[in-house]
C-alpha cells in the first residue's frame, strides 16, 4: 500500500502540472516587436522615445548590455487588446533585474539594480507580472511600454512579453510562481532535510558509503533548489548563482557514486576519479567565471551533457540490476525513468536558450528520492524481516550462552576449589621433595662412607691373607715336626674331639641363625641390591674370621698340649716343645689378625647398618643376609667335615705317626681353600666397590631428580597462582554478567 500510494503520489503531482500548465485561450496579448539602446542613459532617469539609436529587435532574443545596462519600449493600441481591463503586463522570468514605465510613468521593477551601497540581486525562479494601471492607459492612441535592464552580464536572453487579464495574472502568480519558486524551495528544504538524514546515517555508520554518498548529492540538490526558489542569498547573487549551478554537477556526480555502491557495480579506479575530477573542474570553471551571467549559462549549458551523461549511466546500471535479479532496483528505475523524462524536458529548453512554462528537473530529481525512500523501504522490510530471524537465532544463543555461563561458573568453582588443593598439595610435595632430597643426601654421604669401608675390608683381607701364607708355613713346618710328636697325638685327638663337639655345637647355632636369616628375608623384601650385596660378603668375611679363630683357638690347643707332653717326654720332648711354641705363636698371630679383621668387620657392619637405617627401601640386603647364612652353614659344615677327618687322622696317629702327617697335609689343604676363599672375598669385594659406585650414581641421580621434581612442584605452584587469577577473573566476569 505504502508503494501504491507514492506512485499515486507521483502521478498526481505530474497530473497537477500538466494541468496547470495549461493557456487560457483569449486571454493573452503577446507584445513581439521591440527597440532597444544600450548603455545606462540618463543615470536611470526615464528617457524618451525621440533619443535617437533605436535599434528594433523581436522576441524571443538574446540582448546586448553595455556596462550591464539595457533600454527596451514598444507600442500598443488599447484597441487592438481583445479582452478588457484590468491588463497585466507579464515579463516572464528573465536573469536582470529592471524599471517598468508605462507613458513615462514608473509602475514596477523586479530586482535590485546597483546603486551606491546597494548590490546587484534578483528574486527566486518566480515569474514577473504587473498591473498596468487603468488611469497610465491610454484608450486612444499609442501607449508606451519603456523597460530599464540589468544585469552583470555582456548580453541577457529576453523571452515573449505578454498582456493579460487578471485570471491570467492570478495563474502566473499563483500556479507558475509557485511551480517554479515557491516549489523549489520547498523541495531544497526536503532535499537538505534528507542530505542531513543520510549524512547522520553515515556518521552511525561509516562503513555504509552508499549513505555517504547520497547525503552530498541530496545537500547539493538542496543548495541548487535553494538558488532557484529563495529570494535572498548568503553570497552575492552573481557568485552563489555561480556555486549552485555548479552544485548540480555534483549531486549528479555523487548521486552516480551512490548507485555504485548501492547496486555494488564494479568499475575501474579512474572512472570514480573521473567523478570526482569533472564535477570540480565544472566548478572551478564557474568560479573564474562568475562576473557574467551570460558566460555562467554558457557553461551551464555545457555542463549539462555531464549531466546526462551521469542520468543515462544511472539508467544502465539500474536495467542491469533489475536484469540480475535485483527486485530492490525495481523502484529505482521508475524514478529514474521520471527523472530522465523529466530533466531531459529542462535540458532541451537549456540548450534552446528558452524558458519553459514550468521546470520539471525539481519534480524529476523529487521522483528519484521517492522511488528511492521506496527501494529503501523495500530493503528495510527484507532487513526487518532478516533481523527478526536473526533476533529469533540470536535469542537461541542466548539461551544457550546463559547456560553455557552458568556451567562455566560451575566450573569456575571446580577449578577454584582444585586450585587450592593443588596449592595444598604443592607445598605438601615440595616439603616431602626437601625431605627426599635430604635423605638423598645422607645416603650419598652414607655410600662415601661405604665405599671407604669396603677399601679398608680389601686391605684387611690383603693382609689376611698375607697371614694365611705365613699359617701356611708354620703348618708345613708343624708337618714335620709332628714326627717328632707322636706320644702328644693321643692328647690332641682328644683336644680335636672336644674341638669337634663345639663345632657342632656351632652348626646347629649356624642352622639357627639360617632360621633367623629366612625369617628376616620374608620380613625384608624390600632391601637394597647394592646393601644386600654388601651385608652377604661382610657376613661371609666374619664366618670366615671365626673359623680362623677356630682354628687359632684349636691351634693354640694343640701347641699347648703339644708343649704339655714335651715337657712330660723330658729332654726328648724339647724338639717337640720348640714346634709347639712356634705353632702357639702362629696361631696367637692368627688371632690378632683374625680380631683385627673381626673389627673391620664390626666397622664395615656398622657402617651398613647406618644405610640401612639411612634408606629403610633396601630391605633386598637380607637377601644378601641369607645368602651369606647360606655360605656361613657350608663353611662350618666344610669345616666340621674337616674336623672329623682331622679326628679320625688323630685317631690314626696314635696308631702311626704317618697319619699325622696325613692331617698335616689336610691342614695345608684347608689353607689352600682359605686362599681360594680368599680370591672369592676380593672377587666379591670388588663387585660391591661396582655396586657402591652404581648405588652413589644413583642417588645422585636421584638428587638431581629430587632438585627437578622440586623445579616442577614450583611451577606447578605458579600454574596453579595463574589458574587461580584467571579463575577470580572469570568470576569477575560473571558477577557482572549477573549484576
Amino acid at each position: 500500500m505504502k508503494h501504491r500510494g507514492a506512485l499515486f503520489l507521483v502521478f498526481f503531482m505530474l497530473l497537477s502540472v500538466s494541468i496547470f500548465s495549461q493557456n487560457e485561450d483569449g486571454k493573452r496579448y503577446q507584445l513581439s516587436q521591440w527597440k532597444y539602446i544600450s548603455g545606462n542613459l540618463n543615470d536611470g532617469a526615464p528617457v524618451t522615445i525621440s533619443v535617437t539609436n533605436w535599434h528594433e529587435f523581436s522576441l524571443p532574443t538574446s540582448l546586448s548590455l553595455e556596462g550591464g545596462f539595457a533600454w527596451i519600449h514598444t507600442s500598443f493600441d488599447f484597441n487592438s487588446i481583445p479582452f478588457r481591463q484590468p491588463y497585466y503586463v507579464v515579463l516572464g522570468r528573465i536573469d536582470a533585474a529592471y524599471e517598468v514605465y508605462l507613458n513615462g510613468s514608473f509602475i514596477a521593477s523586479r530586482g535590485r539594480i546597483p546603486a551606491e551601497r546597494v548590490q546587484f540581486s534578483l528574486p527566486g525562479n518566480q515569474s514577473a507580472c504587473f498591473l498596468l494601471p487603468p488611469g497610465l492607459i491610454k484608450t486612444s492612441g499609442q501607449n508606451q511600454l519603456l523597460i530599464r535592464l540589468f544585469s552583470p552580464a555582456h548580453a541577457v536572453p529576453l523571452f515573449p512579453v505578454e498582456i493579460t487579464d487578471i485570471a491570467g495574472a492570478q495563474f502566473e502568480n499563483q500556479v507558475v510562481s509557485f511551480l517554479n519558486g515557491t516549489l523549489y524551495t520547498i523541495l531544497a528544504v526536503l532535499s537538505g532535510f534528507i542530505g542531513l538524514y543520510f549524512f547522520a546515517l553515515w556518521i552511525a555508520r561509516k562503513s555504509d558509503t552508499p549513505n555517504l554518498w547520497y547525503s552530498i548529492a541530496a545537500i547539493s540538490i538542496a543548495l541548487y533548489f535553494a538558488e532557484i526558489g529563495a529570494d535572498a542569498t548568503l553570497l552575492p547573487y552573481i557568485l552563489n548563482r555561480a556555486f549552485a549551478k555548479a552544485c548540480l554537477s555534483i549531486s549528479m556526480a555523487a548521486l552516480v557514486q551512490f548507485f555504485i555502491s548501492f547496486l555494488a557495480v564494479k568499475v575501474p579506479r579512474w572512472f570514480s576519479w573521473l567523478l570526482i575530477v569533472i564535477p570540480l573542474g565544472i566548478t572551478i570553471t564557474y568560479v573564474i567565471n562568475s562576473k557574467d551571467l551570460a558566460i555562467i549559462g554558457d557553461v551551464f549549458n555545457s555542463a549539462l551533457l555531464f549531466v546526462q551523461f551521469c542520468i543515462v549511466f544511472i539508467a544502465i546500471v539500474t536495467i542491469r540490476a533489475i536484469v540480475k535479479g535485483n527486485r530492490e532496483a525495481i523502484p529505482l528505475l521508475l524514478g529514474v525513468i521520471l527523472g530522465v523524462g523529466l530533466g531531459t524536458h529542462d535540458v532541451i529548453y537549456s540548450v534552446l536558450g528558452k524558458k519553459p512554462l514550468v521546470w520539471l528537473q525539481g519534480l524529476g530529481f523529487f521522483c528519484l528520492n521517492i522511488s528511492l525512500f521506496i527501494s529503501l523501504t523495500i530493503r528495510s522490510s527484507r532487513l526487518h524481516a532478516d533481523l527478526e530471524r536473526y533476533s529469533k537465532e540470536v535469542h537461541k544463543k542466548t539461551e544457550q550462552l546463559s547456560n553455557f555461563l552458568e556451567q562455566l561458573e560451575q566450573t569456575t568453582h571446580a577449578i577454584a576449589s582444585l586450585s587450592s588443593d593443588i596449592d595444598e598439595d604443592a607445598v605438601q610435595a615440595a616439603r616431602s621433595a626437601e625431605a627426599m632430597a635430604q635423605g638423598a643426601e645422607q645416603i650419598r654421604h652414607g655410600a662415601d662412607r661405604q665405599v671407604q669401608a669396603v677399601l679398608d675390608s680389601r686391605q684387611a683381607i690383603q693382609n689376611f691373607t698375607t697371614s694365611l701364607d705365613n699359617v701356611n708355613s708354620g703348618v708345613q713346618r708343624q708337618a714335620e715336626g709332628i714326627k717328632y710328636s707322636a706320644e702328644s697325638v693321643s692328647v690332641v685327638a682328644d683336644a680335636v674331639a672336644e674341638v669337634a663337639a663345639h663345632m657342632e655345637q656351632t652348626a646347629r647355632s649356624a642352622e639357627a641363625l639360617q632360621e633367623s636369616a629366612d625369617q628376616g628375608l620374608k620380613a625384608s623384601r624390600e632391601m637394597n641390591d647394592s646393601i644386600d650385596k654388601i651385608k652377604t660378603l661382610s657376613g661371609t668375611i666374619v664366618d670366615i674370621v671365626k673359623a680362623v679363630e677356630d682354628f687359632a683357638e684349636r691351634t693354640n690347643l694343640l701347641a699347648m698340649n703339644a708343649a704339655i707332653e714335651a715337657a712330660h717326654s723330658g729332654a726328648a720332648g724339647k724338639g717337640f716343645a720348640v714346634i709347639a711354641n712356634e705353632i702357639k705363636n702362629l696361631a696367637g698371630a692368627s688371632a690378632e689378625r683374625a680380631g683385627r679383621i673381626r673389627d673391620s668387620i664390626k666397622e664395615i657392619t656398622s657402617r651398613i647398618e647406618s644405610s640401612v637405617t639411612a634408606n629403610e627401601r633396601m630391605t633386598k640386603a637380607l637377601e644378601g643376609v641369607s645368602e651369606s647364612s647360606h655360605l656361613t652353614l657350608d663353611s662350618i659344615v666344610s669345616i666340621r667335615n674337616s674336623l672329623s677327618a682331622q679326628r679320625s687322622a688323630t685317631e690314626e696317629l696314635r696308631r702311626n705317626l704317618a697319619d699325622l702327617s696325613e692331617a698335616a697335609r689336610s691342614i695345608r689343604e684347608e689353607t689352600g681353600k682359605q686362599k681360594e676363599d680368599e680370591r672369592n672375598i676380593e672377587s666379591q669385594i670388588d663387585e660391591l666397590l661396582r655396586i657402591s659406585d652404581s648405588l652413589k650414581q644413583a642417588i645422585d641421580a636421584i638428587v638431581r631428580e629430587n632438585s627437578r621434581i622440586v623445579q616442577m612442584i614450583q611451577q606447578l605452584a605458579k600454574a596453579s597462582g595463574k589458574g587461580k587469577r584467571a579463575v577470580s577473573t572469570m568470576k569477575d566476569l560473571l558477577e557482572s554478567r549477573t549484576a
